[in-house]
């Protein structure tokens, strides 16, 4: 049991997730764990009311801080702005669209803290993961940019095996100066880290329960595989 004054920062991206971000934030804030917690949404200025229901919400709950972003946009950056501005010395990332379950995320974090590592993510394709919501053609780019990130990254991480995962703990003390190098126009936040360490990093990976999304489409598209194809 961790002292209950230490602090998790969480952190949530969004974009248009007026539906799924109460369902989340009430499955969030209720779970049994030690830490103090902070929730950071990061808002790329959502057109559908997000911005003024996470407004509300941090006023009814102090525990939830809310970003928001105008004039800047992507994954990568809204993760890195994130944790940048968390104020726990632990942070965890994940989606807000429903498909990752908290539950998960405090597993990282327990791994984080007892491992002693730098970076637990959660995968989606371990022996024990539970994938539900990944469809026939998002699994197709994903593996496809997994064995991708396999070859381009340091043989340190060749036993990883989701380098595309959007949920991980991490030990922001010791990632920091790596935070800073992350190129915020790159594919996927966790890749581009991994790959500013040079190798650097404790890693390792828990199984993943990935759901089906609660409301609306997947933002992820063709055109993201093509900018990961381009850039090598």
């Amino acid at each position: 049991m961790y002292p209950m004054e230490e602090r998790l920062s969480v952190v949530l991206p969004t974009y248009n997730e007026r539906e799924n971000i109460p369902l989340l934030l009430k499955e969030l804030l209720s779970l049994d764990q030690p830490y103090e917690l902070e929730v950071l949404i990061v808002d790329d200025d959502s057109t559908d009311g997000t911005d003024q229901l996470i407004k509300d919400l941090s006023k009814s709950d102090f525990r939830i801080r809310y970003i928001r972003r105008v004039g800047r946009s992507g994954l990568a950056s809204a993760i890195k702005e994130g944790l940048l501005n968390a104020t726990g010395d632990i942070a965890a990332v994940l989606d807000s669209d429903g498909q990752h379950r908290p539950q998960d995320v405090l597993d990282a974090v327990r791994k984080l803290r007892g491992g002693d590592y730098d970076l637990v993510a959660g995968s989606r394709f371990l022996d024990n993961a539970k994938i539900t919501g990944l469809s026939l053609r998002r699994t197709s780019g994903s593996s496809l940019a997994n064995r991708l990130a396999a070859i381009s990254l340091p043989e340190k991480f060749s036993q990883l095996t989701d380098y595309m995962s959007g949920c991980f703990a991490i030990n922001i003390k010791s990632t920091l100066s790596y935070i800073y190098q992350v190129d915020v126009n790159g594919f996927k936040f966790f890749y581009e880290l991994l790959s500013v360490s040079k190798g650097s990093l404790k890693v390792c990976e828990i199984p993943l329960s990935f759901e089906p999304r609660l409301h609306g489409k997947s933002k992820l598209d063709i055109s993201i595989l093509w900018d990961f194809l381009i850039s090598f």
